[in-house]
């Protein structure tokens, strides 16, 4: 590995001194589209930065960059390609670009936990990886924070059929007494140096531009331990699992976990990429030896406001529990999912109960003191409280949740018979909008008829 620093400039190697000149001067150009455009989207004054020994403010386009120019070889005697040379991380730098390598392409995770392929990028292209620092350091306690996701990559390891695997990495960072001086860091009146979050997930030299600092033997046998998942990207009492972080159980502290779903299969992790699943809410961390505990149990803890296999009966302890309408209101006992069931009826027999008082205000059978604007005004009103509760029974039925779509129509069924047997079919079965056809005078007068000679 070969380093240099904005600050502390290297001379390149004599062999590759002409390519390294170019590949930098087209690195600069790259930097600075960049940074505009990560102005552009975080906002000029949340960008802004000090240094304990100058107090001038600077930003993101004044920041300084490390260069490292990374030479792979395969581990003697490796001959398959399921570990990786430098494991799935994020750096703790503000910016990453680094050159691809066709032959051997970087991986990379999405925000799904996807793995994100770069062998189809040309040699003559340059990958842009946001790092952890910008978002967690920099934007830490701004709005614009969210708006940035740092990018997970790994190195595979090379196998003997791949020689070497060159890539020439610029990282952006800022000095290590730097703080962030933006409206949000300076009401916290706590002073954030970047030496205190660039060593804090892993320590490593100031000189490193990947803050890994274990060989890449001793780091794949650390990824797998408990330790180092509840290190990776959060925080101490969780570990990445499928597409979040999820909390590590503190029934076993002392023995491995693993991250399954419902049906005991295993869950994408940061070490586990194949044959996994990754688009299941029931993923969770349990302790190996404990599968049959969570029998006990009315569902896993964690929430979902969907289930993305389809239909799903509650009382199993390995499932998600329901999030019903709100984030707080997690359906994780067996009272809880009961009365929410009991609301979820009410709220369809006032649907139809709405719809029925809809119809009686309009067709002026009730408050017939109430005329003109008030009247106009009050119809609007309960139209929109109507929709409003409509879409909350489909939102209830989009949970997928078993009992609640059946506590739902029970709900709807039992209001219709109370409020609507009598009234004019609509033309729309959803539950804003059904049985709300508004009769005119004629055919209101015809209806009584028929039902007086009836």
């Amino acid at each position: 590995t070969f380093a240099s620093a904005s600050d502390e400039q290297e001379d390149y190697p004599d062999c590759i001194r002409e390519d390294s000149e170019t590949v930098a001067k087209h690195l600069d150009t790259v930097d600075v589209l960049i940074s505009r455009l990560i102005t552009d989207i975080a906002g000029p004054e949340n960008l802004v930065w000090k240094t304990q020994n100058d107090q001038k403010m600077r930003n993101f386009s004044t920041a300084l960059f490390k260069e490292h120019i990374h030479v792979y070889k395969p581990v003697e005697g490796l001959n398959d390609d399921s570990g990786y040379a430098a494991p799935f991380h994020t750096d703790n730098g503000l910016l990453l670009m680094i050159t691809p390598f066709q032959e051997h392409p970087l991986q990379m995770k999405n925000k799904l936990g996807e793995i994100v392929e770069t062998g189809e990028i040309g040699e003559d292209a340059v990958l842009i990886l946001l790092a952890s620092g910008l978002p967690q350091w920099l934007l830490k306690g701004t709005k614009s924070s969210s708006k940035f996701f740092p990018v997970p990559h790994a190195v595979p390891s090379l196998v003997n059929d791949v020689s070497s695997r060159t890539v020439f990495a610029r990282m952006k960072v800022v000095p290590m007494d730097a703080y962030p001086s933006n409206l949000a860091a300076e009401e916290k009146k706590d002073r954030n140096l970047f030496e205190q979050f660039f060593h804090d997930v892993k320590q490593a030299g100031s000189e490193e531009l990947c803050p890994i600092t274990k060989p890449a033997h001793q780091q794949l046998a650390l990824e797998s331990s408990w330790s180092a998942l509840k290190t990776d990207e959060c925080s101490h009492s969780q570990a990445y699992c499928w597409m979040n972080c999820l909390e590590l159980p503190t029934t076993c502290p002392q023995s491995p976990v693993q991250c399954s779903n419902s049906d005991s299969k295993p869950c994408c992790t940061d070490t586990v990429t194949e044959d996994c699943e990754a688009m299941d809410q029931s993923c969770h961390w349990e302790c190996q030896a404990s599968n049959d505990t969570t029998e006990d149990k009315f569902c896993n803890g964690y929430g979902t406001d969907m289930y993305m296999q389809g239909f799903t009966a509650s009382g199993n302890g390995k499932d998600a529990c329901v999030i019903l309408l709100f984030k707080s209101w997690v359906l994780d006992t067996r009272t809880k999912f009961g009365l929410g069931c009991v609301g979820v009826i009410l709220l369809g027999v006032a649907v139809e109960g709405m719809l029925c008082l809809r119809r009686q205000l309009q067709g002026r059978r009730i408050l017939l003191m109430i005329n003109g604007v008030t009247r106009r005004v009050s119809i609007v009103l309960l139209f929109g409280l109507n929709i409003a509760s409509g879409y909350l029974a489909m939102l209830v039925a989009m949970t997928y949740s078993v009992e609640l779509f059946i506590c739902m129509v029970i709900g709807l069924v039992v209001g219709h018979a109370i409020f609507n047997t009598e009234a004019a079919v609509g033309e729309s079965v959803d539950p804003c909008c059904a049985s709300q056809a508004i009769a005119h005078t004629n055919d209101a007068k015809q209806h009584e008829a028929e039902n007086m000679s009836a």
